[in-house]
């Protein structure tokens, strides 16, 4: 190497060797086109926070991408799968850029691609730390945009500084296009605690907001009557008004502060805490829902507040609650959220139904419904369109060798009951009576399995087949999970569940295990696998399913409650050929073969094509479903054959051949 090489590889390690500062000057943009942003920073990821920006490129490939300022390119990796291709850039001031999604590099990078892989003998690798890392400047070309790894054709910019702390490159970059477009407010989702009625009945609701020129506002007040969560449905439109999460948002009540998010800067271990902003059971890649409600351990909550507890302790009347959601480029939008704190509501006169003849039962709950509500560490059982006062009802809870009486409360549809687990046993049994004049006259009885979760509190957990394995930190407040058979058919072979854990909208902060044995006399193999349901699509989707020490199980890593089964997968992949856009030989320059798999996914070491018997080269795009053939060089005129060979990763395997004529 000579001295003047030498000279960039001296200056990057003694930068490495630097505290991490704010870099002295902006950055630039990273692309020599402009089609907005995709995706902004903390965004909500089923299972992590966006750690970067996206930006559009016309649905194309091909951009040049920039540095956004002046560095080394340090590293390189090549992979079918999530960050695709990925360019890092090591900064001047300490912080190093990641570029991801690419179609190619520039050439001089091209070249040592070519040399790793053919020393390696594969064709994807990971992190490769360049020998002699060129210097380049701020705009200088360093890759070409793509549609590498997850997603469809863009470009993913991370920033992060020397501490590995990833950094808004909204807040960073200095000729961004303007943005005059505000956050826009949807609607709030509130879930009642405990004894607390929120308009008259108890659980989860609902309420869409109303633009009333500049602010958002609802039809009428809420009305609460203690502590109740409080989720705030809001977006973003990028400069292309394009949906994106928001920059900040921030909530007070009656003009005191208790709640403030910013995304500024975000740690790797900031993961964990996702499902304390964002709410799990309806929040998306596209649409945020953000709880109000701050919690012990939330760290990225600015306030300290805790909304929920000082809606408990307001003094009857109105009061308001105002939630303001801001972009990185200062728009900004406001709800007025009116609140009146009332009692708990009863049954007004005439409203009670006539109880059955006699009164003295004769079935009066046998057509009564029972509804299970839990949040957070409270169990609500409502007895609908109960006809009778809530004085001739009471409500029997044994748990693990002990018991308690719960009163029946009136709302406005009939009664409920409001308490809290005893201990950890498992089995909880219910026992509704109903009495006159003190003796009881009818009963019906209820089994719930409830697992009290607490803090420094790790415990196993078996029910049927299924077992739940929770660790010392998987809740930082008290909290309870229920757990339930469900009556669900999926189209795979079920070997064990379906069972359901729930509230769906609750989050784990640490890792949790859920665990199914297999029947006996099953052996284990790659067929066997642990699926998801998801309630939206309706559909079975397979979570990363392993051997558990314990013979005999398998094992995944959850992160949400939710409705789990072990299925067997047993449906090969499907494999079709695109249409061609031209039958003339010397026109038609790229193929495409469509594989895609309705269980665990295709196994992309396994994919081959053969052109009239010649192997060809192409990469499976996973979000497209198919492998795109860019090189050519068998065909022919006439009659052409392709041979196509697929497996999932339960090990089904496909094989089909095409014929087609070129002219």
């Amino acid at each position: 190497m000579t001295v003047l090489r030498k000279i960039p590889v001296l200056i990057l390690l003694a930068s490495c060797l630097l505290p991490a500062r704010e870099p002295e000057s902006k950055y630039g943009w990273p692309l020599a086109i402009r089609d907005g942003v995709s995706s902004s920073f903390q965004e909500f990821r089923s299972n992590h926070f966006h750690a970067g920006i996206d930006m559009r490129t016309f649905q194309r490939t091909g951009f040049p991408v920039l540095a956004v300022t002046d560095g080394w390119i340090e590293s390189i990796s090549v992979s079918n799968r999530s960050y695709g291709r990925l360019l890092r850039l090591r900064h001047a001031d300490g912080n190093y850029s990641l570029y991801g999604h690419l179609d190619r590099f520039r050439d001089d990078i091209e070249v040592v691609v070519d040399r790793v892989r053919a020393a390696g003998g594969k064709r994807y690798f990971r992190n490769h730390v360049l020998a002699e890392p060129p210097a380049v400047r701020r705009g200088e070309i360093i890759a070409f945009s793509g549609e590498s790894g997850a997603g469809f054709a863009h470009l993913h910019l991370e920033i992060r500084d020397g501490a590995d702390q990833a950094l808004n490159p909204l807040m960073l970059i200095d000729n961004l296009a303007v943005d005059a477009y505000a956050p826009h407010l949807k609607g709030v989702l509130v879930r009642s605690r405990g004894e607390t009625q929120v308009n008259g009945d108890c659980g989860e609701f609902y309420f869409k907001l109303q633009r009333q020129g500049a602010e958002y506002t609802l039809a009428r007040p809420l009305e609460i009557s203690g502590a109740c969560d409080i989720v705030l449905e809001a977006i973003d439109l990028s400069d292309v008004r394009h949906v994106i999460a928001p920059y900040s948002v921030e909530a007070s009540l009656d003009g005191r502060p208790v709640f403030g998010v910013s995304f500024e800067r975000l740690t790797r271990d900031d993961n964990n805490q996702l499902g304390m902003l964002y709410d799990m059971a309806y929040s998306t890649s596209g649409n945020y829902l953000f709880n109000l409600c701050s919690q012990n351990g939330f760290a990225l909550e600015k306030t300290g507040g805790r909304l929920a507890e000082e809606l408990a302790r307001l003094s009857p009347g109105l009061h308001e609650i105002r939630a303001t959601v801001s972009d990185q480029r200062g728009n900004r939008a406001l709800a007025l959220l009116p609140v009146l704190k009332t009692a708990p509501v009863g049954r007004r006169p005439g409203e009670m139904k006539s109880e059955t003849a006699g009164g003295k039962g004769n079935g009066l709950m046998q057509g009564i419904e029972f509804v299970t509500f839990v949040n957070r560490g409270d169990i609500v059982i409502k007895a609908v369109d109960f006809p009778a006062p809530a004085g001739r009802l009471k409500l029997r809870v044994t748990q693990g060798g002990e018991e308690q009486v719960v009163p029946a409360r009136e709302y406005a549809s009939g009664v409920y009951f409001a308490f809290k687990p005893l201990n950890h046993e498992l089995r909880m049994l219910l026992r509704f009576e109903l009495t006159e004049n003190g003796i009881v006259v009818e009963v019906r009885q209820k089994v719930l399995q409830a697992v009290l979760l607490k803090n420094n509190y790790p415990q196993t957990v078996r029910f049927q087949d299924f077992t739940a394995e929770f660790g010392p930190t998987t809740v930082r407040d008290p909290a309870v999970l229920l757990l339930e058979p469900v009556a669900l058919q999926p189209d795979f072979p079920l070997l064990a569940g379906p069972v359901r854990s729930g509230p769906i909208h609750f989050a784990f902060l640490d890792a949790v295990f859920f665990k199914f044995n297999t029947p006996l006399g099953t052996p284990l193999s790659r067929q066997l696998g642990i699926f998801k349901y998801q309630e939206t699509t309706r559909k079975w989707t397979y979570v990363t399913t392993r051997p558990d020490p314990v013979p005999g199980y398998l094992s995944t890593r959850v992160l949400t409650a939710g409705t789990y089964a072990l299925l067997r997968d047993i449906f090969p992949p499907a494999i079709s050929l695109g249409r061609l856009k031209t039958r003339h030989l010397g026109k038609l320059k790229r193929l495409f073969v469509l594989v895609s798999d309705k269980g665990m996914g295709i196994d992309d070491a396994s994919l081959e094509v053969f052109l009239n018997r010649n192997r060809l080269a192409g990469d499976y795009d996973p979000d497209w479903r198919h492998i795109h053939l860019k090189e050519l060089p068998y065909l022919k005129k006439g009659t052409n054959e392709l041979l196509v060979r697929a497996a999932d990763l339960a090990g089904n395997r496909v094989e089909k051949r095409f014929f087609f004529s070129l002219k």
